[in-house]
């Protein structure tokens, strides 16, 4: 699934625009035992439609807007992308992160009990699985370990373990059925908004039972037939049936124990036919209405499906959790206008005299129930056949027919999609040395989607900004659009083929999506440098969240439910993207993806763990992959490495301890040593191939390693192409030599991006202070990548953000500053777009107009307003390259006459008469939000929650109010604290979109007493849908507090030395 869209990118690069309910060894379970598991409760409480629970997912995306490096908003507006926060209020008050996997061995440990990794154990076997029958239809399950002491890490090594307290058991549904087949028929009415329905499912009978439990939410259930030996041996009515609301399950009471057939023979088989009544919903979860206008632009609906992570319940009755896999045969009535999609092909359809058609799909291969989906409506499509399917008898693959589907009107605009989708899928069959597993592949264009995209098996689904790719659309839309196409493509088999067992291991879907989005992309266009964007974008998401103290590991404990949704986040997308992609270099990619293929083989059709990626890849590598990775899977955080240099004898001194953006660790957070690969080069070796870097590691608490070249190497870097997940923190000698390199060209952009990222983050946590960074910009200004431009325009934004409340003198200084480096260069590229620009010319373009603008520059400022004003009157005589246009759009109404806000509403409601492309239109959106009127601020805010605006892009708005100018972000908080009920019943109680919309309201600010005022509000309000964002913003606020007092008065002094030198030069 993709993370939530990404506001950045309708900027271009704008400055201111991430148990078992039943004892295992129980033989025969009786009522009272499955009343206590599930607490039965003997009437079905009243469901609100209140769109709990679906992940989002387009951690595909990077953070929305220019946020500061090191910013809890940065986490927040990808309307793909990453970008939820990632901790829980119970992890703050832990002084050691706890390890996820039950250990085999003992983990070494020194005196002051260092965690130093694990120490692998038998590859075969496996305490996170616990099977729940021979067919392999289990339940995964990793246990927690709390030490008193340091934590005890390792491989696995034994027997089966049968613990699955750390996913709570009550969370669980009972062993003792496992589905094999459901036969699900559906009759959605969108005029009653009402659904009737049937499933017939298959089960084994692990186990007598005279209750089944399964889940429903917002589901009543109406009869149960229970056939054995394909006969009816007993139907129960509505009354036999208690629901739990809050567990969202049914228990439904048999009046014989199944199963019991005095034969002690297990799995035996039974089959139960419910028939129940459902609902569409009013959200975009489960079963519901999708807006969107037809071809005469008159409102229209569709039907679309949201199952994951737990919403396949809402539509059915089943068994939800994604290691119970079963296999699906869906029939749907629909109006015979419709053209109706799911998994599967069709199989045939029956027309009705009713104006209705029955449409019959055909069987699909064992899968989760979250990857179920359905859409229904008024649609075309275009299609091109890709060779990924089965070798057949001469050696060529079968072909795989893709489509791309959209509402009629729209057709023109995915035939660059279907050409992406097609390249993608035989790029992945080659990677993946494994056919694709179905007979078809569809994506659809969904205008109301929650996610960027999801992955649904053979039915793939993409908000429309994501597949709408037309000649007007900007490169980083056309880059972000190839890029969520790869990613959700690669869970055809990494998540749908190959399932994680539990969503505590969630990372191995997405953090691997994300790895290999990112690797197609950058295979297919070389020339956008994917892995750069990564290094200033998505890695700093990661890294950023990760630095906290509320963060939490990449295999986090699911304390419940509620949890779910938010792991959905930048540390499960971004981190575990960073880590695959650090072991993938230091193992070679071609070890690399040939454990890959035997992980998919050896556990297709199926689920598996962390743990069973690591043994493939040991087998592949010969590498101890399981201890190298052990302490960055199942612990919070990551290293700084101080490095003290001696130039002379060539030598170096290396020091790891955990990195916090608040400061340094205290001795209890400071207990886990990693695996840190050094990645060493100097001015002695240094070569764009990497022939020449060191790859040894750092294993201990400390340890010497020789400079490359000796006493002869001018300069040293550590951490060659950021492939390794940590900070490097240099003395001031190694920088001084690091800036005059830099100056003169000798580093490649990747790395200068590896250095000032790093010394960002060290400076806003007061590890370094705030003038060596200040001091070195102008070194930085040297470089000519994009990336590096972009950085100095986060740095800048961050300061700004923490200073321009505090002194008026400090924030003209700053935007004075931000002037001088970027107007120079705007007017240096100009607003001319010519032929041999290649795309990161574009970029850097499209980076610096707006950045000179957001500072005051009065020219950039007039043509911006003179060309959006032309562009107005004269809609088809656009006087700009479309790569401009939301940097157009923004300083026109920021900086221009009052009518540009209205003229921008006109815009985004009429797109097609001034030719907008779908990305435009919300740039058009988003730049309502950029007025520096407060009474246009409060009257945009209301009209985002307005009928005009869908629920998915009220973030947009919010996103770049918050990043337009330092006011706005208090106006956004008095109107939030005023409207937050209307907020909460537009978005849902327990919707993700709820909490990523709460962590941009709240993550600009950077004073204690804001951080104080918000927590108060919120102390009594229902937060279960942020209550990992809450703390995570709190903290970066109270960090950038923490920075301003540490560094104000040297700030200061900076900046009136520049302006004394300045004057009298």
């Amino acid at each position: 699934m993709a993370l939530k869209p990404d506001i950045s990118a309708l900027g271009a690069g704008n400055s201111n625009s991430s148990s078992d309910a039943v004892s295992s060894d129980s033989a025969s379970t009786t009522v009272s035992d499955a009343d206590a598991a599930n607490g039965v409760d003997p009437s079905n409480a009243a469901c609100a439609d209140d769109s709990s629970s679906s992940a989002t997912a387009d951690f595909h995306d990077s953070p929305a807007k220019a946020k500061a490096i090191g910013d809890s908003s940065s986490l927040q507006l990808d309307p793909d992308s990453p970008v939820q926060n990632s901790a829980s209020a119970q992890q703050v008050s832990s002084s050691l992160p706890q390890p996820l996997m039950t250990p085999a061995c003992v983990a070494p440990t020194d005196a002051n009990h260092e965690v130093k990794g694990a120490i692998a154990g038998d590859a075969s076997a496996n305490t996170l699985h616990r099977k729940r029958n021979a067919n392999g239809s289990g339940v995964a399950a990793a246990t927690p370990q709390t030490a008193a002491e340091a934590p005890i890490t390792g491989s696995t090594d034994g027997e089966d373990d049968d613990d699955d307290s750390h996913r709570h058991a009550s969370d669980l549904l009972p062993t003792t059925l496992s589905p094999t087949h459901y036969d699900i028929y559906l009759r959605p009415d969108m005029l009653t908004g009402k659904v009737s329905g049937s499933v017939t499912i298959d089960l084994l009978v692990n186990r007598p039972t005279d209750v089944i439990v399964l889940h429903t939410k917002c589901i009543d259930i109406e009869s149960v037939a229970i056939c054995q030996s394909n006969a009816v041996v007993a139907t129960v009515g509505a009354s036999a049936v208690s629901y739990n609301a809050a567990m969202e399950t049914a228990a439904i009471r048999l009046p014989f124990v199944l199963g019991d057939s005095g034969e002690d023979i297990y799995p035996s088989e039974a089959t139960i036919t419910i028939s129940f009544a459902a609902a569409i919903s009013n959200s975009m979860y489960g079963l519901y209405r999708c807006r969107y206008r037809d071809r005469s632009g008159k409102p229209a609906h569709m039907l679309v499906t949201q199952f994951q992570a737990k919403c396949a319940r809402m539509v059915f009755p089943c068994w939800d959790e994604p290691a119970i896999k079963a296999q699906f045969t869906l029939t749907l009535t629909v109006p015979d206008n419709l053209t109706a999609l799911s998994n599967m092909p069709v199989a045939r359809v029956e027309p009705l005299d009713t104006g209705l058609k029955t449409v019959y799909f055909e069987r699909s291969p064992r899968m989760s129930t979250y990857l179920l989906a359905i859409v229904a409506g008024e649609l075309a499509y275009v299609e091109a056949p890709s060779r990924s399917g089965p070798v057949d008898a001469d050696g060529q693959r079968q072909e795989i027919m893709c489509r791309v589907y959209t509402p009629a009107a729209d057709i023109e605009k995915v035939r660059f999609s279907l050409e992406t989708a097609v390249r993608v899928l035989e790029r992945l069959v080659a990677m993946f040395g494994y056919a694709y597993p179905l007979p078809k592949l569809d994506l659809v264009a969904v205008p109301e989607l929650e996610a960027g995209g999801m992955e649904n098996w053979g039915l793939v689904l993409f908000r429309t900004v994501r597949l709408f790719i037309t000649p007007q659309t900007s490169l980083w839309i056309r880059q972000k659009a190839v890029y969520v196409i790869a990613h959700e493509l690669s869970h055809q088999w990494f998540g749908n083929l190959v399932t994680m067992a539990w969503w505590d291991d969630l990372w191995l879907n997405e953090g691997f999506a994300t790895w290999i989005g990112i690797y197609i992309t950058d295979q297919l266009y070389p020339e956008w440098k994917r892995w750069d964007h990564f290094a200033i974008e998505d890695r700093q998401a990661a890294l950023s969240a990760d630095s906290l103290r509320s963060s939490h590991p990449i295999q986090v404990t699911i304390k419940g439910s509620a949890d779910i949704d938010q792991v959905f986040d930048s540390i499960t997308y971004y981190k575990g993207c960073a880590l695959i992609r650090m072991l993938s270099a230091f193992l070679g990619i071609d070890s690399f993806m040939t454990g890959v293929r035997a992980y998919l083989r050896a556990h297709e059709y199926s689920t598996a763990t962390t743990r069973d990626l690591w043994c493939a890849l040991e087998r592949a590598s010969g590498k101890d992959v399981a201890q190298m990775m052990h302490t960055w899977t199942a612990y919070v955080g990551y290293p700084v490495v101080t490095v003290d240099d001696n130039f002379a004898e060539g030598t170096l001194h290396l020091r790891q301890t955990r990195y916090l953006h608040s400061g340094h660790p205290t001795a209890d957070e400071d207990r886990v040593v990693w695996w840190v690969p050094l990645g060493l080069i100097s001015s002695e070796t240094a070569t764009e191939s990497g022939d020449c870097v060191v790859h040894e590691a750092l294993t201990e608490r400390s340890g010497s390693v020789s400079i490359p070249g000796g006493s002869a190497a001018r300069w040293f870097k550590l951490n060659y192409d950021n492939a390794g997940l940590y900070r490097v923190r240099y003395s001031r000698t190694a920088l001084q030599r690091l800036a005059r390199a830099i100056k003169q060209g000798e580093l490649r952009t990747v790395d200068v991006v590896g250095i000032l990222n790093d010394m960002v983050a060290l400076v806003t946590s007061g590890y370094i202070h705030t003038t060596a960074l200040l001091d070195m910009v102008e070194s930085f200004q040297s470089v000519s990548g994009y990336v590096v431009w972009q950085i100095l325009g986060y740095f800048i934004e961050s300061l700004y953000l923490t200073w321009a409340n505090r002194s008026d003198y400090l924030r003209e200084r700053i935007r004075s500053m931000a002037r001088t480096l970027f107007a120079p260069k705007a007017v240096e590229l100009g607003w001319t777009h010519r032929a041999e620009d290649g795309p990161l010319v574009a970029r850097l373009r499209a980076i610096s107009i707006p950045r000179a603008a957001w500072a005051g520059d009065p020219d950039i400022i007039a043509h911006a307003c003179k060309l959006f004003s032309d562009f107005y009157e004269h809609p088809d005589d656009k006087p700009f390259h479309h790569d401009f246009t939301a940097s157009v759009f923004e300083i026109a109404v920021r900086s221009g006459p009052p009518e540009n806000h209205d003229r921008v509403r006109q815009m985004y409601e009429n797109s097609q008469h001034w030719h907008l492309s779908e990305d435009h239109r919300m740039a058009a959106l988003g730049a309502m939000s950029c007025t520096r009127d407060q009474k246009l601020m409060w009257k945009t805010l209301e009209y985002a929650l307005s009928d005009k605006v869908l629920p998915q892009d009220l973030n947009i708005v919010i996103g770049f109010m918050v990043s337009s100018n330092y006011e706005s972000k208090h106006v956004l908080w008095r109107w939030f604290c005023k409207n937050y009920q209307r907020v909460v019943e537009r978005l849902g109680e327990c919707s993700a979109l709820l909490g990523h919309v709460v962590g941009t309201v709240i993550g600009e600010f950077a004073t204690a007493t804001m951080a104080n005022e918000i927590e108060a509000w919120f102390a009594d309000k229902h937060t279960a849908a942020f209550d990992r964002t809450l703390p995570q913003s709190l903290e970066f606020i109270r960090v950038r507090a923490a920075w301003y007092h540490r560094d104000k008065d040297e700030v200061m002094e900076w900046f009136l030395s520049r302006e004394a030198r300045d004057s009298s030069a």
